[in-house]
This record gives structure tokens, sequence and C-alpha cells, in this order.
């Protein structure tokens, strides 16, 4: 059973691909003659004749007042309104009778956005941020959708379908869908497909938690909801951190003290 939902991740992952790659070819944007397999060769750093290396961190985002919050907060107020409603119960039974998934494909197909980013960025298909930003962006935005997760589990306590604890709000889709709106704040500018794929996977998830009997669907809409929202908030504090302004003095460059050699990080004030 398990070598069977790896396979059928991995075909999913890879139809994702496809469709990132799809995407590509639309972008009017896109060099023209540049093979899918072209990768970029030339390192993100800037070299000085004196062999110190600069960091070029720079982050460029535009203001987009409140429009990324609106979808996320309707998710969100949503699935609280379906979490006091008999709803619920019905939406349960519902599944229980017609769709009553037990493989474990969404363990795995979670990660699929994270896995395509940086499959994209191995094709040469460059998003919005180099990668250091990327992965940074990446590794705030999981670090803040899981700590409101677990507060939220452990405060509010809610009983699973399956008479477990912990159901709301769904760590697995507010994981995914974290990392679909990174996917998309980092590739859906250039073409629909690109958020198409990461979205369509974050659903799926999410409807696989609800019908394997693991949350009620009031606990994947408000998980969807934290994801996107984490994940905006980190893009709206990132650029004032991360950007050229702030780290254009910082350097790498080799030393030798006596036996002693390596590398030395200084940031000028």
């Amino acid at each position: 059973m398990k070598n069977h939902s790896i396979f059928i991740t991995t075909i999913l992952v890879a139809a994702m691909l496809l469709l990132s790659i799809h995407g590509m070819a639309s972008n009017k944007n896109y060099p023209k003659g540049i093979s899918l397999l072209t990768t970029e060769t030339t390192p993100n750093f800037a070299f000085h004749n004196d062999s110190i290396h600069r960091i070029d961190f720079k982050y460029v985002d535009k203001k987009r007042g409140i429009k990324p919050f609106v979808a996320p907060s309707l998710l969100i107020a949503g699935g609280t309104v379906l979490h006091f409603s008999d709803w619920k119960y019905d939406i349960n039974e519902w599944r229980w009778n017609h769709f009553n998934y037990t493989g474990d494909v969404d363990d795995y197909l979670r990660f699929a956005p994270i896995v395509a980013v940086y499959s994209l960025n191995v094709l040469g298909i460059k998003g919005k941020n180099n990668v250091g930003n990327q992965t940074a962006l990446l590794g705030k935005s999981m670090l803040l959708t899981t700590l409101i997760t677990k507060g939220l589990k452990s405060t509010l306590d809610v009983e699973r379908p399956t008479g477990d604890s912990g159901s709301m709000p769904s760590g697995h889709t507010s994981i995914v869908f974290a990392a679909a709106q990174w996917m998309h704040r980092e590739y859906g500018e250039q073409s629909l497909w690109y958020s198409v794929g990461a979205y369509a996977c974050a659903t799926t998830t999410a409807v696989m938690r609800v019908s394997k009997g693991g949350h009620w669907a009031s606990d994947v809409l408000v998980g969807a909801g934290i994801g996107m929202i984490s994940t905006e908030l980190i893009y709206l504090t990132h650029q004032y951190k991360w950007d050229r302004e702030h780290l254009k003095n910082l350097d790498i460059f080799p030393f030798k003290t006596g036996r002693q050699k390596g590398l030395a990080l200084v940031y000028t004030f």
C-alpha cells in the first residue's frame, strides 16, 4: 500500500510539473530559443577583483494591500461557521457512505509544491526571487504555519471524526496551502498554470484528509486559510529584512592566521 501511494504521489507531482512547464512555455516573457532543460550555471554572487564575494539577497515586491488576505480570511471564517453547524456532520456522513479513502497519498502530496519549485529552479525556470530568498521565505512560512496550527490544536482540542484529539485546524492542509501560496507568489505572475498546479495539489490533499476521516470539513477550511495567510505575512515582512539595501554590506572573504584557514563573514554598518 505504501509503494502504491508513493507511485500515485509521483504521478501527481509529475502532472503538476507538466502544468508548470506548460505555463512556462506559454509565458510571453520567457526568452525564445532556450531549451526547457537549459540550466543557469552562473552563481548568484557578484565577484570582485579582490576575490571578495558579496551576497545579494535582493528582494523586490509590490505592495498589494489587503487583497491577498481576502480569500484566506473567508476560508477561516467559513470554516469557523461550519464548525458550529450541523452541516459538518452531514458532510462527514456523506463522506462515509460515498467517498471513504484509506490511503496515505496525502502524507506525501502536501510537499508537492515545494518539490515543484525547486525542480523548476533546476530546470532553469526562475521565480520571482533567487533560490536563497525562496528558501528563506519557505522556511519562515513553514515555521509560522506550524506554530499557529500547533497552538490552535492544543488550545481548541477539537475531537476528530475518528475520536482522536487535535482535529482543528488540519496540519496537512495548512502546510500544503502555505507551500502552494509560496509557489503562487514565486511563479503565479509568469503563468496561471503554476498556481493551478499548486492549488490543485493543496485542494486534493485537503479532500483526502476529510475523506479518510482524519478531519472535519471545517478543519481543512481553517487550515487552508492559516497556511495562505502565514505565507502572505512572511512575504509582507520579508522585503524589509532581506533586500539589497539592508544586506549590501555583507561580505565573504578568505583568511589565514598562522595554520588556520577559513572564510570570514563581515557586515559593515
